[in-house]
């Protein structure tokens, strides 16, 4: 997967992760946030077929997922990156 500075659902991703929101909420929460909120977007800018829906939520949710296990990797979760990336930032 090649993630370009313009992609949508990659700052999507990282606003959601760097908020600290789910810092105590499960994987899945965030995943599913995040396709929520990119689909919410998707559909002001145009229209998704319902028939096509279903089919692009799931590719969407392995998407993040792969992004999110990417991001994080090495990090016993979402709480320590954002711990460790704020101490690396100060």
């Amino acid at each position: 997967m090649s993630i370009s500075p313009d992609d949508t659902l990659y700052r999507i991703f990282e606003e959601h992760l760097h908020s600290g929101l789910y810092d105590d909420q499960p994987p899945e929460v965030f995943v599913n946030d995040v396709v929520d909120y990119y689909l919410k977007k998707l559909n002001t800018s145009g229209h998704i077929p319902y028939r096509m829906r279903k089919v692009l939520q799931i590719d969407l949710i392995q998407d993040v997922l792969d992004m999110l296990r990417t991001k994080i990797y090495g990090h016993y979760g979402i709480a320590e990156y954002n711990r460790i990336r704020k101490a690396r930032n100060s």
